[in-house]
């Protein structure tokens, strides 16, 4: 099976199984999901994803010129061959070489996304791309899919020693998607611990230590499918109690842009204050939330528990509802353009950056009202006028086969929405007991 194929079936069960969790959470009793954390979540993954594809072409792109060129299968030593480890027809056949060279090729994956992980939490500039995944305060699966995707041009760089040992692309690839599907299950609070399984693989339980914010589990349980990495090199911990999930300095803000950047911009503003080359450098490349002396502030000292109450804005209903379905709406256009319209990667670049920016703009301004932001109804006119005029030019020039069928409905509903925002404008959108920021 190739990667997209498997990502492709992962993905159904991975939507399914968020759907199964929430609805046991729901029958249960269970706070374990919210709906403005849910939406915040799914807002970042499809911001991870849109960003990532770029910088999978071009990471692919590198690899495969190092695998070809200045690895060891250049010199001719191929010990990867790129084939299926069991043949089913016409007899059951194990090809042991395969079978062999795929798991080392998983298991390295592993090791290797240890240490990147690691340093992702021991260097500044690296936990800036990484902190987006942190910065929410719930334990679900749908955190898996809360990623910032600068962190795939850092990651993929590690993974190039894979390339110099002569693994293909495609083995590659796969492993590492493998691994990423395996991280996605155990971002739970439904599965308690596993017996022997805590002592060799990554579980609910030990990747829960991993986001907890306690002293005891700060940086602790890189690993991504093997707990042994951290058993040998030292960041391992129990889970012993129930964790506090999130960031020691809580971000407070489902913007997708600010949970994306806010480390990105904290760094920019204290290099412009620092008084000499080395605390630069250690503002960039140092530990996270490292200062030096005469920059530190009293915001600085370490707090346990890190907050008291979760970040939960609660607008009216309405709102929720609203919100909601444009959220929805927002999914289901992005899964029309990528399965239906079917876009050329390679040669579509400019329409897929486009269509990005619309699809972040968009994210941002939902967001911004289930916060109730001030500027948000007018950010929210915008983004339903340029829908209208998107789905009327799709509707018009487009040759997608039965293109109507998704786009004259959208075109209805941000009709609607326009004119719910105008209406409502006095009480959907009363913004005055809300903060001022735009952010």
């Amino acid at each position: 099976m190739n990667s997209d194929a498997f990502m492709e079936y992962a993905f159904i069960v991975m939507v399914a199984l968020i759907g199964i969790e929430i609805f046991v959470s729901y029958m249960k009793g269970k706070q374990f999901y919210r709906l403005n954390v849910l939406i915040a979540d799914v807002s970042t993954g499809v911001i991870f994803a849109l960003v990532g594809v770029v910088i999978l072409l071009g990471a692919l792109y590198v690899y495969d010129i190092i695998e070809k060129n200045y690895s060891l299968s250049a010199l001719g030593y191929h010990f990867f061959p790129l084939a299926s480890p069991f043949q089913f027809s016409p007899s059951f056949v194990v090809n042991w070489h395969a079978l062999g060279a795929w798991t080392f090729s998983v298991v390295l994956a592993d090791f290797i996304y240890y240490w990147f992980h690691r340093h992702c939490h021991e260097i500044n500039l690296f936990w800036a791309t990484h902190v987006t995944h942190h910065s929410t305060q719930e334990m679900n699966l749908s955190v898996a899919f809360r990623g910032n995707g600068l962190q795939r041009i850092f990651e993929y760089m590690y993974f190039l020693v894979m390339a110099l040992l002569g693994i293909p692309w495609a083995m590659f690839l796969l492993s590492h998607r493998i691994l990423k599907v395996y991280q996605f299950v155990v971002h739970t609070r439904f599965i308690g611990k596993l017996g022997f399984l805590e002592e060799f693989m990554v579980t609910p339980s030990n990747h829960r230590v991993h986001h907890g914010t306690q002293r005891k589990y700060l940086d602790r349980n890189h690993g991504g499918i093997f707990i042994i990495w951290d058993r040998m090199f030292g960041s391992f911990e129990w889970e012993t109690d129930e964790p506090i999930y999130g960031l020691t300095k809580p971000v407070n803000s489902f913007n997708p842009i600010t949970v994306n950047l806010h480390v990105f911009k904290d760094m920019f503003f204290q290099i412009f204050k620092c008084k000499s080359i080395g605390d630069v450098f250690k503002t960039i490349f140092g530990p996270p939330g490292w200062k030096p002396t005469y920059l530190q502030t009293p915001d600085d000292v370490f707090k346990e528990p890190a907050y008291t109450e979760k970040y939960d804005p609660k607008p009216p209903m309405g709102v929720m509802v609203y919100v909601a379905l444009q959220a929805a709406v927002l999914m289901a256009v992005g899964l029309v353009i990528w399965k239906v319209a079917k876009i050329n990667l390679e040669q579509d670049m400019t329409m897929l950056g486009i269509l990005s920016a619309v699809i972040i703009f968009s994210l941002f301004s939902i967001d911004r009202t289930m916060e109730m932001k001030r500027w948000s109804r007018r950010t929210e006119v915008v983004r339903n006028v340029l829908f209208i005029f998107a789905f009327v030019l799709t509707l018009l020039y487009s040759n997608i086969p039965n293109i109507a069928m998704f786009a004259i409905p959208l075109i209805g509903l941000s009709l609607v929405s326009l004119l719910w925002i105008i209406i409502k404008r006095k009480t959907f959108f009363d913004l005055s007991n809300i903060s001022n920021t735009w952010y």
